[in-house]
């Protein structure tokens, strides 16, 4: 049997730091990466999720796509990002009425949102329906940051095709389009280089987001400024030394000790304020972590014991038909030398690290359009 091959729009995530890009294919039922970049981005052009340089960073949009570390992007239809802490996303309540559905969510949106009605753009999806009301998922961005990233996208060649809010994308990225008859019910941890969320998803909807102030290049300058060396090689050491109490002279280890702490403090609160207000939904299965700071050595297992709660590192590819492992460039070597912290002679040490879970994002997006298919 032959197959059509047919271009899907790639998934574009901008974040303050780095762009990234995934193109999908699918053949027959298989999705497989067409192509994928991602570079990253100095600092000032893009500052809490608003476009400061719009020149700069249209130039790294276009040598994003033109120079993938994989394949090639053979289309300029693109599904993007809208930046989390610019977004709103919440599943609310709305009894029915004789109204339009329209004119009910417009009135209610502002008890929830931040945000005037006349002064953002919002969409919605009606999750479910009793007899006298309706459970409605309602998403809001202001309408500046939307036209924004339109036009930055537009004078980069490409063509928008939908703008997303990123807890969205995650969640398609991240859970199994294929589940057990019972569907189990998420926490999703996204852990980033300027900010982190948390959302939970339950019955094929998110019921909300939350923000946690937690940024893994404040983590970077904290230790710079302690082992005085510059962010480069205290990123490195992040990376390498971890929680090893042996490496360091455990001065890493304290500084992300005392993330984790705050990180699972915020997590009990998220789940205390589900516990109280969604709890007929039941217990969450499992929380998935993903983002660049993820990859902790044992964060999963340090919050599960304080959280009784199953935690684990997500699966970027777990709606793929490909494993990491198919593609080199998913795969980073680190190196530091030991004298970078020490003043007695140095050694090298590495880390190899799978880099896929800071493409979740992107994979999300990428996957909209060939899963409403």
């Amino acid at each position: 049997m032959f197959h059509k091959n047919i271009n899907y729009p790639f998934g574009l995530d901008i974040s303050d730091l780095s762009l990234k890009a995934i193109q999908l294919n699918k053949r027959g039922e298989k999705i497989k990466i067409q192509a994928f970049n991602k570079i990253s981005l100095e600092q000032g052009i893009i500052e809490n999720g608003e476009i400061k340089n719009q020149e700069k960073a249209i130039k790294a949009i276009k040598n994003l796509i033109n120079k993938p570390k994989f394949g090639r992007f053979n289309l300029n239809e693109v599904v993007a990002c809208l930046p989390e802490p610019k977004t709103f996303i919440k599943l609310v309540k709305i009894d029915n009425s004789p109204n339009k559905i329209e004119d009910l969510i417009a009135s209610e949106i502002e008890k929830h949102i931040p945000l005037e009605v006349n002064k953002m753009y919002y969409d919605w999806q009606i999750v479910s329906k009793t007899s006298d009301s309706q459970m409605v998922l309602v998403g809001a961005s202001p309408k500046y940051l939307v036209e924004q990233y339109l036009n930055t996208i537009e004078k980069a060649g490409l063509s928008t095709i939908a703008l997303e809010i990123e807890a969205q994308a995650i969640s398609r990225a991240l859970i199994p389009k294929q589940q057990v008859t019972k569907p189990k019910k998420y926490g999703i941890i996204d852990i980033g280089a300027k900010r982190s969320s948390m959302f939970i998803y339950a019955n094929d909807a998110i019921l909300f987001n939350v923000s946690i102030p937690i940024s893994g290049q404040e983590i970077t300058k904290q230790i710079a400024k302690t082992l005085e060396i510059n962010e480069k090689q205290a990123e490195l050491a992040k990376i390498i030394c971890g929680l090893d109490e042996t490496k360091a002279q455990g001065i890493i280890k304290k500084i992300l000790s005392n993330m984790i702490k705050n990180l699972i403090e915020r997590i009990e609160r998220v789940l205390e304020f589900y516990e109280n207000h969604y709890g007929s939904y039941g217990n969450l299965d499992e929380i998935l972590l993903c983002g660049g700071g993820a990859n902790i050595k044992d964060l999963n297992k340090i919050i599960e014991e304080k959280i009784s709660l199953k935690v684990k590192l997500a699966d970027a590819f777990i709606n793929l038909n490909q494993v990491t492992s198919d593609f080199k460039d998913f795969t980073e070597l680190h190196k530091l030398n030991t004298e970078t912290f020490n003043a007695k002679k140095g050694k090298t040490i590495s880390l190899k690290q799978d880099s896929s879970l800071s493409y979740a994002t992107a994979i999300g997006l990428a996957l909209r359009e060939i899963l409403s298919k």
